[in-house]
């Protein structure tokens, strides 16, 4: 296999465990404490959420800048969780979305 060949399904991996994650986080953010608030008032949590998927569609036209853009929410949520002192946050949400980015950007079909 030549390493256009890896290049591409690296890319196509990377799009579509993000496409799963952005929704999946997008869902959990509405549907977590709905019961006592409602779905409706969850929206404001679920912002950050929709805005990943956003950068995950960006992702499936423009590669680079979605790459980019996902890794720049990747060091956002270091930040916004403070995930240094919560090393399981840091492994489960905001290391995979730098490495994913990651190989977006540097997995660049020609």
């Amino acid at each position: 296999m030549d390493k256009q060949k890896v290049c591409t399904y690296l890319a196509y991996f990377a799009k579509s465990l993000l496409l799963v994650l952005a929704i999946g986080w997008l869902i959990f953010a509405l549907l977590s404490g709905a019961e006592n608030s409602g779905v409706l008032k969850n929206i404001p949590n679920a912002l950050p959420w929709a805005i990943l998927l956003v950068f995950v569609c960006i992702a499936f036209r423009w590669q680079i800048l979605g790459g980019i853009l996902i890794i720049l929410f990747g060091l956002f949520t270091v930040v916004f969780f403070s995930a240094l002192e919560f090393l399981w946050i840091l492994f489960l949400i905001s290391l995979p979305l730098i490495a994913l980015g990651a190989i977006l950007t540097f997995t660049v079909r020609k």
